[in-house]
């Protein structure tokens, strides 16, 4: 049996902020914090899904505030997971989308993604509150 990524959301901005930016984040190493992010960038008229990025989740390192596991993929799916985030719409024009917006759509299409595990109890409240935002 292949090896399984935890999967979170992962909040880069100031702590306790309901203004944070959300990513999700396929945990490599557990131990370094070493990760593959998914996010979106820009602001909302000029949003734009960004290149999955190797970063390392230590508090404090490039505005990373923390992250709340959400489930697990299978290590031989990973590729499926970026082309199933890279089929979310991004929203522009609508001032009230952001990433957070973006994150929970991906969220519900990765529930449906085989050898993906989304525990059932997230939701945008629960992220919030695992995450300590306002």
């Amino acid at each position: 049996m292949p090896p399984f990524y935890e999967l979170s959301v992962a909040s880069f901005g100031q702590p306790s902020s309901s203004k944070s930016r959300w990513t999700i984040a396929a945990v490599l190493i557990p131990s370094s914090g070493h990760s593959l992010v998914y996010q979106i960038m820009g602001s909302s008229s000029d949003y734009s899904l960004e290149a999955p990025q190797s970063v390392t989740l230590k508090e404090g390192e490039n505005g990373y505030v923390g992250k709340a596991p959400v489930g697990s993929v299978d290590s031989e799916k990973l590729h499926q997971l970026h082309s199933t985030l890279a089929s979310i719409p991004v929203v522009h024009g609508n001032p009230a989308w952001n990433s957070h917006n973006w994150v929970m759509e991906g969220i519900s299409a990765l529930r449906k993604l085989e050898d993906c595990h989304i525990d059932k109890h997230v939701t945008s409240q629960w992220v919030s509150e695992r995450l300590g935002e306002k």
